[in-house]
């Protein structure tokens, strides 16, 4: 095989598995806890809404934030954005999900308000 042939076909290889794993980080892992708890760390004197102690939920609210379950009207006014200074050290989310801040925790949801994972850090 030609070497610029095998370049072209080692680099399509790494953008593909590349590209399916973007798409498929449906789940927070290690990493994803360590760097909102880092993150938190750092920010917790001045948290921006979503993550300040009286943006808590109350047990009721946390029984009802929940992976598979879609996001009530009560839940949807307590989400905020993630800040960018949080979201640039996150993967992307995946295709028609974005990331939000609930009560303390980094919520991944579909475009369809559905829960996919949560993530829960340590006030």
């Amino acid at each position: 095989m030609k070497p610029y042939i095998r370049a072209a076909a080692c680099t399509a290889a790494l953008f593909i598995a590349t590209a399916g794993f973007a798409q498929n980080h449906d789940r927070f892992d290690d990493h994803d806890r360590q760097v909102t708890q880092d993150w938190y760390q750092q920010h917790q004197k001045q948290a921006p809404k979503g993550w300040r102690s009286q943006d808590r939920l109350s047990s009721e609210q946390e029984g009802r934030l929940q992976a598979g379950r879609r996001l009530d009207p009560d839940l949807r006014k307590r989400s905020y954005a993630v800040p960018s200074d949080l979201r640039r050290h996150l993967p992307p989310a995946p295709r028609n999900h974005h990331y939000v801040t609930i009560g303390g925790r980094l919520v991944l949801v579909d475009n369809h308000n559905v829960v996919r994972d949560v993530l829960t850090i340590r006030f």
